[in-house]
């Protein structure tokens, strides 16, 4: 493993506490929300609707697949089904939510519920039946439901959970582990009992303090420290690595690709969901930039547009160039103010004109950037050209594909702004297929 300092390091600050974000006036909820699924509305214009009622239901092939299902963020009634343009870039339909009327959850006492009585399968179901998605990798969302009914049958099934984030211009799965993890904690606790998991490793950042826990736990639990300022440091690749180094005992000593990873978001909504019974409505977003004069975490319901949360931030000081989802490294950048907040929107970042490189592509110069800062050392260079119809390769050399964990630095350092990192993707999905 190569480790690559991290070339950008935004300068920001530490919060002690989240605050909730104001209640928009109307919600755009997309109807696409994890990868690989569309749903369905089960609402009409003109319908009334309640705080946490289902919306909306996934296209399955197999009835025994579990998709997560969609949630009004808000009461209200349905203004219309819209075309929406998705924080990714992607055009879908939406519903739109104009807010009145009671809440279901919202100022109502939490009443929790015994999660520690309740079978596999009806954990399972519920994870579903309430939107629950995982996030551990941004770009492909997938429901939690469905990724615990892959690895149940496993016989050795580690849950893994991340307490940091994989991009390190994106700070808010920190902040949440800092700020909840009590809750993350029982969210874990919660994820092994559905997957009847052999263990449970947390992944932290060297320099946070370890906690306590019980030693009544039904499954083995152990934390592992890893250098975060370091990239890439949150890759699945990575993490195997240091959980080997580090314990030198099974069952963590064989963990393997196809356990199950997590992050703190997705665990913090799993607590919130089968504990307390709230379904996914809302999504802890870290807001940042030099574009607006106050930053911070925002408890925001889904469907708020980044219009409206830079809004609350004390508006724009200078009209942004960018606005970056999920991380300079491994986000992207959203084409309007008026992308809805989703369920895999975890940071918006309001980038000014001067800190945006020059975006027009150019012709591979053959600087060798990429191929310096790969940490699988590939040539991503010749990949992309090879793609592009460029001179042929051995077969061989081209598989090399497979070993690209995503990461985007090739992306990140290339002069001639090519998408290096998505084309070797592309490579790297026709060697599974």
């Amino acid at each position: 493993m190569k480790i690559i300092p991290v070339v950008y390091a935004e300068k920001r600050k530490f919060f002690k506490d989240a605050v909730n974000a104001f209640l928009p006036r109307i919600v755009t909820v997309p109807l696409v929300q994890e990868t690989g699924y569309r749903c369905s509305s089960l609402v009409k214009k003109g319908d009334i609707v309640r705080e946490g009622q289902i919306i909306a239901v996934p296209h399955t092939k197999l009835s025994s697949e579990n998709p997560a299902k969609i949630h009004s963020p808000v009461p209200g009634f349905v203004e219309d089904i819209v075309l929406c343009i998705g924080p990714d870039g992607r055009q879908g339909e939406a519903v739109r939510i104009k807010m009145s009327g009671s809440f279901t959850y919202l100022g109502k006492k939490k009443i929790a519920v015994d999660w520690t009585i309740l079978p596999s399968a009806t954990i399972i179901q519920q994870l579903s039946d309430r939107g629950v998605v995982n996030t551990f990798k941004t770009q492909e969302p997938v429901s939690l439901a469905m990724e615990i009914d892959t690895v149940k049958n496993k016989k050795c099934r580690l849950l893994v959970v991340r307490l940091y984030d994989d991009d390190p211009t994106r700070v808010t799965d920190s902040l949440l582990s800092s700020m909840f993890l009590n809750e993350i904690y029982t969210g874990a606790l919660i994820t092994a009992r559905a997957m009847n998991a052999s263990g449970i490793v947390f992944i932290m950042d060297s320099k946070s303090p370890v906690p306590e826990i019980s030693k009544q736990e039904a499954v083995p639990i152990r934390f592992v420290k890893i250098n975060i300022t370091e990239y890439p440091a949150g890759f699945k690749k990575e993490i195997r690595k240091i959980v080997r180094k580090s314990i030198r005992e099974t069952p963590f000593l064989d963990i393997a690709a196809d356990d199950l990873y997590v992050d703190a978001a997705t665990m913090y909504e799993v607590c919130s969901a089968i504990k307390d019974g709230i379904p996914v409505i809302d999504k802890y977003v870290y807001i940042s930039g030099e574009c607006i004069p106050a930053s911070g975490m925002l408890k925001v319901r889904i469907g708020t547009t980044v219009r409206f949360l830079a809004q609350q931030c004390g508006g724009f000081r200078v009209p942004p160039a960018a606005i970056i989802i999920n991380g300079l490294i491994s986000g992207y950048s959203a084409c309007s103010l008026d992308a809805p907040i989703t369920k895999y929107v975890k940071s918006v970042l309001f980038l000014p004109a001067a800190k945006v490189p020059e975006q027009r592509q150019f012709a591979c110069i053959r600087c060798g950037k990429c191929r310096n800062v790969c940490p699988r050392k590939l040539t991503p260079d010749v990949l992309y050209r090879y793609a592009n119809g460029g001179t042929e390769n051995d077969d061989s050399y081209i598989r090399s594909a497979l070993l690209c964990s995503e990461c985007g630095l090739c992306n990140f350092v290339c002069p001639s702004r090519l998408p290096v990192s998505q084309t070797v993707k592309m490579l790297k999905m026709k060697q599974i297929d």
